[in-house]
């Protein structure tokens, strides 16, 4: 055969990058960046460029198999055994039918961000009849980010807007560096808005990869995230006076009137929020047309302005007050405060193709780092109030909302509901997003993952393994009896300490998983099945690149499908070929392929027939086809790659164009609150109700409480590496030996705290949490907080599956303790700062 370039996407992490593929004779010889796709522009990062190392990894499943050994543990041989695929298939299916009488006994983890996968197992999950189908990996990621931007900006995630943008203020996060969605279009937008002057400034406990081409690094102790923002709110607004005054009186929730039991005053007749209008001194509707000068200070008979309570509540946090919690300055905030808003540049416009928009070149951006806490909703949600009180939310210089708006190849846009404000986020696939506002009625559980106790997070898988212990206590008689998995490590990177996680996957009688490599998770499955690399399969989603965290601002639509550009070994099958066997075992392959078409907006004539199985690259046509026409079916993309469609004004900065207002004072939260201490009074539970409030307070993790009283030396925390997503590439021998020659394994630790101890660089020492001890390395820097240790990436491999990662690196997860104290009681998330003590 002649060497031959095939286009297909990446799917060494989840933002799908388009590649052209050199085949020589069957066989995989380079992979290059595709110059002609809008999301890498020809660049490819070290994690795309070694997914040739995947691809041949002598290791890789095969063929299923089948575990021979019944006592499972961490450090237990599952005995394996290679059985046939009909074999294989029986066995899961007579399972899964062993409790199709109560379907709630099935657990899918469906996270695989890459392709199709994701949704697919979703939908396995959902026609079979379970509520424990987890779209979800991370005990933190995405826990808080998501659901507050639905309501608070439109799309799925946010996106500092880096052609306007010149003041970046980063915190916990490492944005356009070294981490995000976009990741290779991003960072050539980071390096060209840092080149014409934009500062940057980051504030983070780890002095890595983006401090490094940072202005300025602040250094923050741990979990006090909120704290510092709330100052900054404090100078901003109390001090400097800087805020978007039009911009809070139409566009948000700000004049709404609040009363003494701090719930909106609303109209007897219509139930409707009132406001105060300055113009004609009259109290009338918040919606109301003659509404000229809606007051957002002082206060009447009836309540007062929500914004005057916030005002009044963040001056509770002045700097000096906030240098003890967050060792950061007093001068030091004012500054930042200062610059910041003289940044914003509050009445100014800005004209894009004759569109005139409002400009506010500064803006924050979190993500992961604040989001990890025992407190994660509130240590997040004062940094989102500093781009909405300043305006700065999808308009050109500030905040954006990605994928939250589009017109082709169909429409899709935020919506307006309850009160007046944002409700509804926009989405290309018609599945809406479990969001924070106005949440969901409490009630008794009848999930184990107790759902119904978290009326206003997104997910809840983090609580499985505290469930699994006694599921009586939160008045549940079963268990999670059969689970199906994706080849997710969700045993080392979904939850905490290891002895809790094993006693869960201990508990489940029969699991079944897919595999590249076997790894932690696959050691307790009963069945394993082969997966596909990325170069094999078809996928007609290829990550969150273009679907749901897209290059914001004017950059083109695109999609592009995966196909394979090798033939998979003969033993492996297309997983959605799998799941649709499955699905007409079991008889649930009809509402299967209902889900599916309403997923991937299937219409007639390509909408799945339940009379028929179809081959994975047949699925892929037909969704091709409805969507982008006859003429645009997989051949077409086989042939030209990606397709482009560009973005009009409206699509990319939709801030002035939806109709809805954004909120600055979270009044539902006292609603669900109420209702969700009845529930659990009823129930007898001990829950902390603290955190339902709707104005942040600043409450510490249990890691500061440690530290201070001396009981531990340390808070430890975790950091990403750009060469790392996950596991996914932990067993990549390239991407080992950039682990390795980076010191990325070894534990940070601040050099002036080291020599303290009598550590010196390069010393072996014991690492200590609640829950574990590990033998660590130390790497001495001082770009680290002093009371700080930072553990990078996923590590900590003892897989016999595994041998190039093995016995490398710390595994972060597993120091955290597992239980209801540190888990965060409105998002779920699991505190992800936690004490540790070092010692020779």
């Amino acid at each position: 055969m002649a060497s031959t370039w095939i286009h297909t996407t990446c799917g060494m992490c989840y933002v799908g990058c388009g590649v052209k593929v050199l085949v020589d004779d069957g066989v995989v010889v380079n992979i290059e960046g595709d110059p002609n796709h809008p999301m890498n522009r020809g660049n490819m990062c070290a994690k795309g460029k070694s997914g040739v190392m995947n691809l041949y990894n002598p290791h890789r499943v095969k063929v299923p198999l089948k575990r021979t050994n019944p006592v499972k543990g961490l450090d237990i041989d599952p005995g394996w055994q290679e059985i046939s695929w009909e074999e294989a298939i029986n066995t899961v299916a007579s399972k899964l039918l062993s409790i199709r009488d109560n379907p709630k006994k099935l657990h899918v983890q469906a996270w695989e961000p890459t392709g199709d996968g994701l949704n697919w197992f979703a939908a396995f999950a959902s026609s079979f009849g379970t509520p424990h189908g987890i779209g979800h990996g991370s005990p933190t990621c995405g826990k808080v980010i998501h659901p507050v931007e639905f309501f608070s900006g439109g799309g799925f995630h946010q996106q500092p807007d880096l052609h306007y943008c010149n003041y970046l203020l980063l915190v916990g996060t490492q944005f356009a560096i070294a981490a995000r969605g976009s990741f290779t279009h991003i960072l050539r937008d980071m390096a060209e808005a840092r080149s014409r002057g934009m500062k940057l400034v980051v504030v983070d406990p780890v002095g890595g990869f983006a401090a490094s081409k940072a202005d300025e690094w602040v250094p923050i102790r741990p979990g006090t995230d909120s704290a510092f923002a709330l100052s900054l709110l404090h100078v901003l607004l109390n001090e400097l006076g800087i805020y978007d005054r039009k911009f809070l009186q139409y566009r948000t929730n700000a004049p709404y009137l609040v009363g003494r039991d701090g719930l909106y005053a609303r109209d007897p007749a219509f139930g409707k929020p009132l406001i105060y209008d300055a113009a004609d001194q009259k109290i009338k509707l918040y919606d109301e047309s003659t509404i000229e000068e809606p007051a957002i200070s002082g206060g009447c008979e009836a309540g007062r302005p929500s914004f005057a309570l916030l005002r009044e509540h963040v001056a509770k946090y002045p700097p000096e007050k906030t240098e003890e919690i967050t060792t950061i300055a007093a001068q030091a905030v004012r500054r930042i405060a200062r610059e910041f808003g003289d940044a914003v540049n509050i009445g100014a416009t800005l004209k894009i193709d004759g569109v005139e928009l409002p400009h506010r070149p500064a803006c924050v951006d979190w993500a992961k780092g604040p989001q990890g806490h025992v407190h994660g909703f509130h240590q997040s949600w004062p940094l989102k109030l500093l781009n909405i009180v300043m305006g700065a939310v999808n308009v050109p210089g500030g905040i954006l909302s990605t994928a939250a708006a589009g017109k082709r190849p169909f429409r899709w846009w935020p919506e307006g509901g309850t009160d007046g404000l944002l409700e509804k986020g926009g989405n290309i696939l018609p599945l809406p997003h479990p969001k924070a506002f106005p949440g969901r009625t409490p009630t008794k559980p009848a999930r184990l993952d107790l759902g119904e106790l978290f009326p206003l997070a997104p997910h809840f898988h983090t609580l499985l393994p505290i469930t699994a212990r006694d599921p009586a206590h939160f008045g549940l008689d079963y268990q999670i009896e059969v689970m199906l998995h994706t080849p997710t490590n969700s045993l080392l990177g979904s939850f905490g300490d290891l002895e809790t996680v094993e006693g869960f996957y201990r508990s489940i009688r029969f699991s079944v998983g897919f595999a590249v490599e076997l790894n932690e998770t696959n050691g307790f499955d009963d069945i394993v099945l082969p997966f596909p690399s990325y170069l094999e399969r078809f996928d007609f989603t290829t990550g969150g690149g273009n679907r749901v965290i897209p290059p914001c601002g004017k950059e083109d639509f695109f999609w592009q499908i995966r196909q394979p550009v090798v033939a998979p070994p003969v033993g492996v099958r297309p997983p959605q070929e799998v799941l649709m066997e499955l699905a007409e075992r079991v008889g649930t392959l009809k509402d299967f392929y209902r889900l599916i078409n309403h997923a991937f907006r299937l219409q007639e004539p390509h909408a799945l027939d339940p009379g028929r199985r179809y081959p994975a690259a047949d699925v892929v046509d037909r969704m091709a086809r409805s969507w982008f026409g006859e003429e645009r079916g997989l051949e077409w993309f086989r042939e030209n790659g990606v397709i482009r469609i560009p973005r009009e004004v409206d699509e990319a900065y939709i801030g002035p164009y939806i109709n809805a207002r954004l909120p600055i004072y979270l009044e539902h939260f006292l609603t669900r609150g109420e209702e969700l201490k009845n529930v659990t009074a009823q129930m007898n539970l001990n829950w902390d109700l603290s955190d339902y409030q709707p104005l942040s307070e600043w409450l510490p993790c249990p890691s500061y409480e440690a530290v201070r009283s001396g009981k531990y030396d340390f808070i430890a925390v975790h950091y990403k590496l750009p060469f790392v997503y996950g596991a996914f590439s932990n067993e990549n021998p390239w991407i080992n030996e950039l682990c390795e020659r980076s010191q990325s394994y070894s534990l940070l630790i601040n050099e002036d705290a080291a020599k303290a101890k009598g550590f010196r660089d390069g010393d072996e020492a014991w690492l200590e949490s609640p829950v574990r001890k590990v033998r660590v390395k130390l790497k001495l820097t001082q770009c680290i907080h002093p009371e700080v240790l930072g553990i990078a990436g996923h590590f900590g491999h003892w897989s016999p599956g595994m041998p190039v990662a093995r016995g490398k690196g710390i595994s972060f997860n597993s120091l955290v303790p597992t239980g209801l104290d540190r888990i965060d009681k409105i998002s779920t998330a699991m505190d992800h700062c936690v004490e540790v003590r070092l010692y020779k």
